[in-house]
């Protein structure tokens, strides 16, 4: 069993121009294995294998004239091309229209990975920089496997990635219950209970709009613009944190009162792909165009479901994907089709059950679950 730890570093400045180097090193390496690939295909038909790079970074290095950085930290771009490009032919072998690997700037290659090296209470061992403090998170558990250095604006981040060793047991079922994500409220549950949707994005949207005025003022390559998107990536970075630990909150809620956790099985790529219509926005008494995808996209419901996936695991809890078909147009009482659309938020049916919409799936959703689970 895998988790990982997050921590925020502080390099000096030494340890901090290093760190950026190996960012601009790395870049440079990964823009020259895609090229390297691309052009052996277009002009000779040959592919190139990451054992083959992987050959030609020791031979670069037999001079020693890149003895600063670490032979593992090198080779990480490489892996990076390799995982691209079988991303990139497994989409194409599944019918789908995958882009092709593309060249990346310096201003947006931000991070490194490398083999865990000694990992300390409060400081981490990097290759070649040293002992860099760390701050925030909690106590590394297990063996460390992988460590990832990211850059993020003028601050950096490290993920320890360590095994825990074998998930516990399953435990005896003895609480279910169904949700419903949704715009209007984020959780349904199939008890009635709903858990409110913040809308993060809308609190933030009066910085954001200021920040991204403030940034379309300044000229280009000055100082000052750089401070500007800088602060303009901070209220982006505010809005995205207080909406991963709110699922965070929210999926450890679930975690601790029910042992068998039933949701849909969404599609979410597919649904802010063509998602258009109406949304409710609380306090108003008629629903503002805008797009549907963006307030999926700020619900989170894919942060939250992948945080029931691993926390469960951890936990030894139950999580049941199921098909989401029919679960808002089937009544849950008498199994009958009523047809809605996305304004109706009542569900009424002929056996006379009347209630919300969002409540009525997550029945239905509760009720597949156990059935999949044996209950």
């Amino acid at each position: 069993m895998l988790r990982a730890f997050t921590f925020r570093l502080l390099p000096n400045k030494k340890q901090a121009v290093l760190l950026d180097r190996t960012l601009a090193d790395n870049c440079e390496t990964y823009n020259a294995a895609l090229q390297e690939r691309r052009d052996a295909w277009r002009m000779e038909r040959k592919s190139i294998t990451y054992r083959m790079q992987q050959d030609q970074i020791t031979a670069l290095r037999a001079d020693g004239s890149y003895d600063w950085l670490a032979c593992d930290i090198m080779r990480d771009p490489l892996r990076r091309v390799d995982r691209a490009f079988k991303a990139f032919f497994r989409r194409c072998r599944s019918g789908e229209k995958p882009g092709f690997p593309r060249f990346r700037s310096r201003h947006r290659y931000d991070s490194f990975s490398f083999s865990a090296s000694t990992v300390r209470e409060k400081s981490l061992r990097i290759p070649n920089v040293g002992d860099i403090r760390m701050r925030g998170g909690r106590p590394v558990n297990g063996k460390p496997k992988l460590v990832t250095v990211k850059r993020a604006g003028k601050r950096w981040d490290v993920r320890i990635v360590c095994d825990l060793g074998p998930a516990p047991e399953r435990k005896t079922i003895s609480t279910a219950i169904g949700i419903d994500l949704g715009v209007s409220a984020f959780v349904t549950l199939s008890d009635g209970k709903h858990i409110e949707n913040p809308r993060w994005t809308d609190q933030a949207r009066a910085k954001i709009t200021a920040a991204s005025q403030h940034l379309s003022r300044k000229k280009r390559g000055s100082k000052n613009r750089l401070k500007a998107k800088e602060v303009l990536r901070r209220a982006h970075q505010k809005a995205a944190n207080a909406r991963m630990n709110y699922c965070h909150h929210v999926s450890r809620w679930l975690i601790d009162n029910y042992d068998l956790i039933a949701h849909e099985d969404l599609a979410i790529r597919n649904m802010t792909r063509s998602a258009k219509g109406t949304v409710e926005q609380p306090g108003k008494n008629v629903a503002q165009k805008s797009g549907l995808n963006r307030s999926i996209l700020d619900a989170a419901w894919g942060i939250l479901l992948n945080q029931l996936a691993y926390k469960a695991e951890w936990a030894g809890r139950t999580v049941v994907r199921v098909n989401p078909r029919g679960t808002s147009q089937r009544c849950s009482q008498c199994d009958e089709i009523v047809a809605k659309t996305l304004a109706d938020r009542r569900h009424v049916c002929g056996c006379g059950a009347d209630l919300d919409r969002d409540h009525n799936a997550a029945l239905n959703v509760c009720r597949l679950g156990r059935s999949l689970a044996g209950l």
